[in-house]
């Protein structure tokens, strides 16, 4: 009967080919006579063709990312499929601490950045691209040189220490993720509350961020080139005088006179510093990988080159990074996986000197006289340019510095300080750093029984830098020169292991799902380094001679005056054990429990207290589900409700046995008549034995939604996140016992807000888009310091100290100094607020100013398709930030900036808002609210342009895919701040406070995507 039946059925070979929806030929692509083995893949061209088909059979056709299909043969011999994205289920899985899950059965709050908002931008850094992508997270930069790294704060400032999150990369823990090339990346998760972030305990109380590289697919091998070629320019540019503006105000000041101007002017020369020291330039990026796969394993191998020539006049500011990565995975049973993930770098950089108000290059241009010129030669350089140049060729010594081909740099005439030509600051001294990286993960992934998953996982980061510099003799003015040259170098290297034991069980009974896991940690990083010096004296200026055979260490004679420090290992380890619990019952009611326990050395803790406990819950209600909702199921397609609540730790603060007891020599004292001395010692300081963790401790309230068959989502989130036991130092014990306190637990801080992301896709025939947006408050506020502490000084300015400071009921670091008042009609002095009446204007009449964190931030993304085009709009915002504006210096004359001179008090303005020039009290008034200004901003960061050319372009081209593309990024920024970049100010405790930091650049790119 089987042998009749089977003959009376007619096999075909059916052929046909497997595209996308954009028309994109598959190659890959599994087609399966359903319920058979028979099957086949198709070719690099998305054809197939299967003999033995029965004609009234089934083939079912299957690709990773896609939503397979089943088509029914019926007779037919030629079938064609397109498959869909399957975009909802991608959006679903997030990665989470030891494991994935899907987003609909999250608990916790969790951001996620995926490839597609890092690939073809100019980031440099994985960090650039959570900025304006997520709620709940602020990126905040003091530098955007080349090879500079941003600092990102998750949900706030949580500690008078570091605010900085953990960084968790494959599984393994890393200090930087500078190094990893942002095209290498699959996604990145944000774990914002305290319990998804407790299952990393104790490191884990500024939030983490999860970092998953990029794996092979199945099917056939793809080779893929990113290139990608950007033209850099300064962007905005603060306004600042010009030669007759800086005249009228310096000669009204007194600082020099007209005669002077009519010496060494031409009546011509009006010097834009800013244009003669920033220039185009260019960066370019190079990506190579190779990826594929089958059902055994998978392979991702990829290298780039990063090659960043900053905007300063010649090459004093770069970077070039080379990196590598190689991921792959093997099942070698059924039951048995193996794999590694490593990356690769090595870097070179140099930089130019910024953000500070001695000898900065950036600050120089907004304080250089204009009448100057950048360069003169020898026949027409004023006379204190032609004096030292005649000293230096009669004694050898203050050699002006010149660009080799007879321009000297020049020396200003009209006024001294400390801030000189750019060019000279340039190149009075050289310096590089170097260094490399290689780091990864080894796992193991044993099933011994359906639902078990038994990890254990190796992880290594092998690093080293170096720096070197020297710096020449040279002469620019009587405050800045150099008889004689000076050497330095430093090297070091770290070591860090990491050993991960852990197993996750999943099991449903019936209508029941259980999922646990357990596992174990340890920690152990070494750290050596030695660094060195050689310099010569004004006594002795032949030691070092400005040669280039004397740059380095073996050519310094020895008389040159030596330093060596370091050569002391530091060793650290740490221990951990972990869970999590995880129940849902229908997927409708959820819950989730973890605990973590550390343990660090006792450098970091004494040894009652070195073990920290870190407990976190979370619960879900899926509402959706439920029956009463079945009528707005046509409306409201998901709907889940969330509560968590749990407890991190921090090492801000901890380390290097800070809570010891330490003893210091107090000199040699005589203890009879004979002339013999003993060595006195003292302790100098208390030690303490209680020492222990910073603790944040967080509730979360969330609502995720999706409406309307998906088309529009929702997440909404309100935190409240308290952390306790800060460490303080500097207090003022109740005992006096003449030496100083150790550090104690005792401050409190806390940070609240909401966070809301909208998105909305949708598709009209060829014609699709996607807006996603998204919104933050946060409200920080310091809530108890030690009681012998009236505040904690931060960032200083010149002469003033304490101008942010971390003081109860203000947010941490806020601004601090005089209130101005307004300008004295009589006198065109500033006049400040007394706030205490008593008629002296001094330190206790400083009042808050201000703040460097923002109330809001903002970001926006609006993509749209057609055919083979595509477009890319994203744009982001701060809003209620302030920046304390610290440019200007009252002991030497170097302001420039037109906003604090123009309708200035003169005997013919009276009524001007701002000082005369030469006021009395002007040290008050640049640290005062007049120098505070409104640092809110919107920046459109990136509109790109695409174009990928069709499938059947391609196959005649030997091609899978070809997209070229053009954008414009960091281009347009609307503020109302003055200064460079309103993005780009100090972090840390100078959050917000601007001392000419190295601004973003516009940018103009081209590049293309190629895959064979």
């Amino acid at each position: 009967m089987i042998s009749t039946l089977a003959f009376s059925q007619t096999n075909l070979e059916v052929s046909g080919t497997v595209a996308d929806s954009g028309g994109e030929l598959l190659p890959g692509v599994t087609v399966v006579v359903k319920g058979t083995t028979n099957g086949t893949i198709t070719d690099i061209d998305g054809n197939y063709s299967l003999k033995n088909v029965p004609s009234d059979g089934t083939l079912m056709f299957s690709f990773i990312g896609m939503n397979s299909i089943d088509v029914a043969v019926n007779g037919q011999t030629s079938i064609s499929v397109t498959l869909e994205s399957a975009n909802i289920a991608i959006e679903e899985v997030v990665a989470v601490g030891y494991g994935v899950q899907k987003k609909s059965s999250v608990t916790g709050a969790i951001s996620q950045v995926k490839s597609e908002d890092m690939e073809n931008r100019t980031i440099t850094n994985p960090l650039q691209a959570i900025s304006g992508k997520t709620a709940g997270t602020q990126v905040y930069s003091n530098s955007a040189a080349p090879g500079s790294s941003p600092t990102i704060r998750i949900r706030g400032i949580n500690s008078n220490n570091s605010s900085d999150p953990l960084y968790v990369v494959d599984g393994r823990i890393a200090s930087s993720i500078a190094g990893i090339e942002p095209n290498d990346i699959e996604s990145m998760e944000i774990l914002k509350d305290a319990a998804s972030a407790a299952i990393y305990g104790a490191q884990a109380g500024n939030g983490v961020v999860l970092i998953t590289t990029k794996k092979g697919k199945k099917g056939t091998g793809t080779l893929s080139y990113d290139f990608q070629y950007t033209i850099q320019s300064i962007g905005k540019t603060p306004h600042v005088m010009n030669s007759e503006q800086f005249i009228d105000y310096w000669t009204e000041a007194g600082k020099f006179s007209m005669d002077r101007v009519y010496q060494y002017w031409d009546f011509e020369q009006n010097t834009d510093w800013v244009n003669e020291i920033f220039e185009s330039s260019v960066m370019q990026r190079h990506n190579i990988s190779f990826q594929g796969g089958n059902e055994k394993g998978s392979y991702y191998l990829s290298g780039s080159i990063l090659d960043n020539n900053g905007m300063v006049f010649g090459d004093a500011d770069t970077y070039k990074r080379y990196t590598g990565m190689i991921n792959t995975n093997y099942h070698i049973k059924s039951w048995l996986e193996v794999g590694t993930n490593n990356q690769l770098e090595y870097y070179e950089r140099r930089s130019v000197s910024e953000g500070s108000e001695y000898g900065s290059l950036i600050l120089s241009t907004l304080q250089l006289d204009p009448m100057t010129a950048v360069t003169y030669t020898e026949d027409n350089m004023p006379d204190n340019m032609s004096t030292a140049l005649a000293n230096y060729r009669a004694n050898g010594v203050g050699e002006l510095l010149s660009d080799g081909n007879g321009n000297y740099y020049s020396v200003s005439p009209f006024l001294t300080s400390e801030n000189l030509n750019p060019l000279i600051m340039r190149d009075n001294s050289y310096s590089k750093s170097a260094g490399f990286n290689i780091n990864g993960t080894a796992f193991l992934n044993l099933k011994p029984i359906e639902g078990l998953v038994a990890t254990s996982r190796f992880s290594y980061l092998l690093s080293a830098g170096e720096s070197y510099g020297y710096s020449h003799d040279y002469y620019a003015n009587a405050m800045s020169y150099q008889n004689f040259m000076s050497l330095s170098a430093s090297s070091s290297n770290n070591i860090r292991i990491q050993w991960e034991n852990f197993a996750t069980y999943n099991r449903s009974f019936g209508e029941h799902n259980l999922s646990a896991m357990v596992g174990t940690s340890f920690t152990k990083m070494r750290s050596f380094g030695v660094s060195g010096s050689k310099t010569g004296t004004d006594d002795n200026l032949g030691v070092l001679r400005d040669d280039p055979r004397y740059y380095y260490f073996g050519y310094a004679t020895s008389e040159a005056i030596k330093d060596v420090n370091g050569g002391q290992p530091t060793i650290r380890t740490q221990n951990a054990y972990f869970g999590r619990l995880g129940y849902n019952y229908k997927e409708k009611y959820l819950a989730e429990i973890v605990m973590r326990t550390d343990a660090f050395d006792s450098a970091y803790l004494p040894v009652d207290n070195r073990w920290g406990y870190f407990p976190g819950g979370s619960f879900g209600w899926v509402v959706s589900k439920e029956s009463f909702m079945q009528d707005a199921s046509s409306w409201i397609d998901f709907l889940k409700l969330r509560a968590s609540w749990g407890q991190n730790g921090s090492l801000a603060g901890l380390g290097s046995y800070a809570y010891r007891t330490s003893v210091t020599s107090t000199g040699s004292y005589p203890f009879s008549s004979s002339p013999l001395y003993s060595v006195g010692y003292k302790p100098s300081t208390t030690g303490n034995e209680e020492l222990k963790w910073e603790t944040a401790e967080q509730t979360d309230l969330g609502i995720d939604a999706r409406f309307l068959e998906s088309r529009l989502s929702l997440t909404f989130d309100y935190f409240n996140k308290k952390t306790k036991d800060l460490i303080v130092t500097g207090i003022t014990p109740s005992t006096i016992v003449g030496n100083t306190a150790s550090p104690i637990n005792a401050g409190n801080i806390e940070n609240k807000g909401f966070e809301l992301e909208l998105g909305w896709k949708d598709m009209k025939g060829d014609f699709s888009y996607d807006v996603r947006g998204n919104i933050s408050s946060i409200k920080n506020e310091v809530t108890n310091i030690h009681e012998s502490l009236d505040y904690i000084a931060g960032a200083g300015f010149h002469t003033t100290s304490g101008i942010t400071r971390f003081e109860v009921g203000k947010p941490a670091w806020y601004f601090y100094g005089y209130e101005f008042q307004g300008i004295d009609a009589a006198t065109g002095d500033p006049v400040f607020v007394d706030q205490n009446d008593d008629q002296i204007i001094n330190d206790d009449d400083k009042v808050d100013l201000g703040k460097g964190i923002p109330d809001l931030t903002y970001g926006i993304t609006l993509t749209a398709a057609y055919k083979g085009f595509d477009a890319i709009v994203f744009g982001q915002g701060s809003y209620g930030n302030d920046i304390y504006t610290c440019l200007n210096r009252t002991d030497y004359a170097v302001n420039s900036l037109t906003y604090f001179t123009e309708d200035r008090w003169t005997t013919e303005n009276t009524n001007g808002i701002r000082p005369r020039a030469g006021a009395n009290d002007m040290d008050k008034y640049y640290t005062s609210s007049a120098s505070v200004f409104d640092g809110s901003y919107f920046k459109i960061k990136q509109i790109q342009l695409g174009y990928t050319l069709p499938g059947s372009l391609l196959n005649k081209m030997g091609l899978k895919k070809l997209r070229v593309y053009a954008s414009l990024e960091d281009y347009f920024t609307f503020t109302k701040y003055i200064g460079f970049d309103p993005e780009v100010t100090g972090v840390g405790n100078s959050l917000g406070v601007d001392k000419g930091s190295y601004p973003n650049s516009k940018k103009i790119i081209f590049g293309f995507n190629v895959s064979f």
